[in-house]
């Protein structure tokens, strides 16, 4: 584990990692959070005293976005530069070094894990063990983030071509009309406790909540233990990466770490968002390094 800008990121974890933490999670009966932490998040829980609780206590934190990866990389590589005159300068041309490192694939320590990816390394290990799963939120939006005036129930629909990919996968329910606020947290419980009472069950072993942050976070946290869910995970836009395939990024942009170039590409309204994560969230972490013993 290492701790970015007072965030904690289980660094050291894999994909295989996570899915033999995930089993032994299921089994103490408790309520479990999995946060997939990238730079937007990191950034955003400096000024949200609430989400950043909720990621530190979190039982796991991934690696979500190759700029943690290359966060962590330049804060240990930190370590090792010598105090004293042209430090700033120093600690600014190993910044540039573990960048070209990237750039080149090489001596670069720690695995990238997306949260798409990991919801559907979860689906592949619920069916397998006969695991259920609930899933919550998502809505289609414009180019411009708007929220698409539609009759398509994002969640159902991730849910039926989940299905078609998982066969044996035990979907309990899905749905996407109700919204992150408290208002709706009553009704939204409602709804899947009667999805749970339909399929005789007394809990649900995974809740996936399309939000985007830190809303579906907060709602994890205000609601998972009422369900009761045994694992929750916030999977921000990974219900339209099912429903529309083409929006995920093709290889080649995520083979040279481009994926979100592409977003951005498709999606404009994400323009903040990536300014957060390129150049803000670099600059935070030089800065923060100057203050480092």
């Amino acid at each position: 584990m290492t701790n970015i800008l007072n965030i904690k990121i289980d660094i050291e974890k894999t994909r295989g990692n996570i899915i033999v933490m995930v089993d032994k999670l299921l089994m103490d009966g408790k309520s479990h959070i999995i946060c997939t932490t990238n730079p937007e998040f990191i950034i955003y829980a400096q000024d949200d005293d609430e989400f950043m609780s909720i990621i530190n206590n979190s039982d796991i934190s991934v690696p979500d976005g190759y700029g943690v990866i290359l966060a962590y990389n330049y804060i240990d590589r930190v370590r090792s530069v010598e105090k004293g005159g042209l430090r700033n300068v120093k600690l600014f041309f190993t910044g540039l070094g573990v960048f070209f490192d990237s750039v080149l694939n090489r001596n670069i320590v720690g695995e990238c894990i997306k949260g798409v990816d990991l919801f559907f390394d979860i689906s592949s290990f619920a069916e397998r063990n006969a695991k259920s799963i609930f899933l919550l939120g998502g809505w289609p939006k414009d180019i411009f983030g708007r929220n698409v005036n539609t009759d398509i129930d994002l969640a159902s629909e991730a849910a039926s071509r989940l299905k078609l990919k998982y066969k044996n996968l035990k979907i309990i329910g899905a749905t996407s009309k109700y919204s992150y606020k408290e208002s709706d947290d009553q009704k939204t419980l409602d709804y899947i406790k009667s999805c749970m009472k339909n399929n005789n069950v007394d809990h649900i072993d995974f809740l996936f909540v399309a939000y985007g942050h830190p809303k579906q976070e907060k709602w994890i946290n205000r609601n998972a233990h009422k369900i009761p869910a045994r694992i929750s995970m916030g999977v921000g836009g990974t219900f339209d990466y099912i429903v529309y395939p083409k929006k995920r990024a093709p290889n080649i942009f995520i083979k040279y770490k481009l994926e979100w170039l592409y977003r951005l590409i498709i999606q404009p309204w994400r323009f903040k968002r990536i300014i957060n994560a390129l150049p803000i969230f670099p600059i935070k972490v030089y800065l923060s390094s100057l203050k480092s013993k």
